[in-house]
């Protein structure tokens, strides 16, 4: 008999807010198999060993929101996404701490990153279990950065960020206590149409 597996007490935040100008398309929105590139990455959030799953959107929401509004998750809206990564992260801070539930930790993840499975997520998760007051961030190569957990006590610095100081910067400020889970190449970004295309013929059909 498979043994069911208790789900941690972890949200994830999938940042969404962007305009994605570089794209000339609402990238959120590009196909990316059966779904959307944000499809995908809910998707995997949702398979993930957490207790919820929230979307950051911002610019293009209203395009966005009914696109999927059948998936079991919360949307934050960003009012202030022009601002930058920083201010999805701090308003998706406020949002959370203003939630009934006091996560342990919290997961945030980019909407582009079409390669990441929840199984990455879960090692992390893993990792983050056995050492819940640190920081398990991602290693691409010799890059640092998302996704992340980001414990309870690194929550106040998440709140402050602001323009386009994004997750990173509280990593870096905090490298001792920052534990690595190596992705082997898998978090490329979709950042541009070219990326993209790249990444969808190989991968996203």
């Amino acid at each position: 008999m498979k043994s069911i597996v208790k789900p941690q007490n972890i949200a994830i935040v999938i940042l969404a807010a962007g305009a994605s100008s570089r794209m000339k398309s609402i990238k959120q929105l590009l196909p990316w198999k059966k779904t959307t590139l944000l499809g995908n990455a809910i998707q995997q959030g949702l398979l993930a060993n957490v207790i919820t799953v929230y979307v950051v959107l911002g610019a293009n929401s209203e395009v966005i929101r009914p696109e999927i509004k059948d998936f079991n998750i919360e949307i934050i809206e960003n009012e202030s996404w022009e601002l930058g990564m920083g201010k999805s992260i701090a308003c998706a801070m406020n949002f959370i701490n203003n939630s009934p539930t006091q996560f342990d930790g919290i997961l945030i993840t980019l909407a582009d990153q079409p390669l990441l499975m929840a199984s990455h997520y879960n090692k992390m998760i893993g990792k983050f279990t056995e050492n819940s007051t640190k920081i398990i961030a991602t290693k691409q190569d010799t890059t640092i950065g998302v996704p992340a957990i980001f414990s309870r006590k690194h929550v106040k610095q998440l709140v402050s960020l602001n323009e386009d100081k994004g997750a990173k910067a509280v990593i870096k400020k905090n490298m001792d206590d920052v534990l690595l889970v190596d992705t082997n190449g898998i978090t490329v970004d979709a950042d541009t149409m070219n990326n993209y295309k790249e990444l969808y013929e190989k991968y996203g059909r």
